[in-house]
């Protein structure tokens, strides 16, 4: 992540110093406030277009427009309730295990893009959250295995486990979503997209 912002950053550096469209040097002081908020509105264009992300935020930000909209995930949702903002992990969720994400990493992400993540979420994982409610009532002496067993040991599930496995792949947490954000993220700033 930093050398992927850092890269991006010399990047800025490069734009800012092309032609004299950004130079401020023998301008009033009027003239110079100016250009630098002409400036400053360039680059969030060019961040919001994923054209520069110079910042983590940035990177991010795109990163997770960019999964949405793959998913067709980028429209108007009803918003999620409450129970779907509640801290911890959703029902369903699992540690991501040894090949999960080694560090973490926080960025400040526009609310109405959050909002529109969880949403997205939420309803299109409702009917299996529902389920795995159910499946909790059910069989509530059986705890799931806090990893996700890989291809061989779901084939190997049998019953409820079998059931709880079917019916937790159909959730996708907002974890799910943040990851891929930030591996889009990184692919794009690095020029790596798949």
């Amino acid at each position: 992540m930093a050398d992927a912002v850092e890269a991006q950053q010399g990047r800025r550096a490069r734009l800012s110093a092309e032609g004299a469209r950004w130079r401020t040097q023998g301008l009033t002081r009027a003239q110079a406030a100016a250009v630098r908020a002409a400036w400053r509105g360039e680059v969030r264009r060019l961040r919001a277009a994923g054209e520069l992300l110079d910042v983590r935020d940035a990177l991010v930000g795109f990163g997770v427009r960019e999964e949405l909209r793959a998913r067709g995930w980028d429209r108007e949702w009803d918003p999620a309730p409450e129970e779907a903002w509640d801290q911890g992990r959703w029902i369903g969720s699992r540690d991501s295990g040894p090949n999960g994400y080694p560090e973490r990493l926080s960025a400040r992400l526009d609310a109405a893009l959050v909002a529109q993540a969880v949403a997205a979420c939420w309803w299109t994982s409702w009917p299996a959250i529902e389920a795995l409610r159910a499946w909790r009532d059910a069989y509530p002496g059986i705890v799931p295995a806090r990893y996700r067993p890989d291809e061989e040991g779901r084939r190997r599930l049998t019953g409820p486990l079998a059931e709880y496995e079917r019916l937790a792949a159909q959730i996708t947490t907002t974890g799910i979503i943040w990851r891929a954000g930030v591996t889009r993220g990184l692919n794009e700033a690095t020029g790596t997209r798949p």
